[in-house]
């Protein structure tokens, strides 16, 4: 598990939405780029926004991975670059993901990211953070992570805000099932105000029983929220050879990633679930 620490400084009332943007698959035509282009230029537009990459940011699959490819799903970028599927998905993600960069908490490891180290030795993530770090600090942030943001009010102290994330793991095809799994890890050992989950593409968000902390001498609620972290990857389209989603039975993917809204001198975090209906 990787630790990740931020410093920020802000007002009272100032308010700070934060993503889990991941699941992206960009290279199969499956892929609805210009809804990940969307959230990217939503972000990019305010100015407090922050955003945590859950891996799977791109499809990654090569003939080697004999159980997953097909060929007949590549993107129309991707044609005349099969035998080098790494290197072009990673110039493409980097291409979408640059202008908010400068936002990025860090970025996890997905199992798609990691399948193609494993599979043709091209570590993706490393490329992927090389590009991500020209210009900013953009940490690595493992299989699942930490995230500490430290936000400072002058003369007035600074509230913490403790993230836990992970891309996620397991087959989960019902709501009920995604929901049990995000709960579980809201409740498992370790004790953080937000769980962030991916890799499943819903975006259930269980009620997670409130806790009670001391401070200052006074007993208040830690209230905590849990969410999945949605996907941008369509399944079940006429005329377009089938995704694994397809093959395998999955129900579509969530289109689209919640929003968290973090008011920290308030005390204050709202969910707000940002789905998109799939157009066939």
């Amino acid at each position: 598990m990787e630790v990740i620490e931020k410093t920020i400084a802000c007002g009272r009332d100032t308010k700070f939405p934060l993503y889990g943007l991941g699941d992206i698959h960009l290279g199969v035509v499956h892929c609805d780029e210009d809804l990940v282009k969307e959230k990217v230029a939503e972000i990019k537009a305010n100015p407090n926004a922050l955003w945590l990459g859950m891996g799977d940011y791109a499809d990654c699959i090569t003939p080697s991975d004999f159980k997953r490819w097909e060929g007949k799903i590549l993107a129309p970028w991707m044609r005349g670059n099969e035998d080098n599927i790494g290197p072009t998905q990673v110039e493409k993600v980097d291409e979408i993901l640059s202008p908010i960069w400068d936002k990025c908490l860090g970025l996890i490891e997905g199992n798609h990211d990691d399948s193609i180290r494993k599979y043709t030795h091209y570590d993706f993530m490393k490329e992927l953070l090389k590009k991500a770090n020209r210009k900013h600090t953009v940490p690595y942030g493992g299989s699942s992570c930490f995230v500490r943001l430290n936000f400072k009010r002058t003369k007035f102290g600074a509230r913490d805000v403790i993230i836990h994330a992970r891309h996620g793991e397991g087959s989960a095809r019902t709501s009920g099932a995604r929901a049990l799994a995000v709960l579980r890890m809201a409740t498992s050992t370790v004790n953080a105000q937000i769980t962030l989950m991916g890799h499943l593409h819903g975006q259930e968000s269980p009620d997670i029983p409130q806790r009670l902390i001391l401070r200052n001498g006074k007993i208040k609620s830690f209230d905590s929220i849990a969410t999945m972290t949605g996907a941008w990857i369509k399944a079940y389209m006429q005329a377009v050879p089938p995704c694994y989603l397809e093959r395998w039975g999955s129900p579509p993917s969530v289109l689209g990633c919640p929003r968290i809204v973090i008011e920290p001198f308030q005390e204050r975090m709202t969910l707000e679930k940002c789905r998109r209906v799939q157009t066939l």
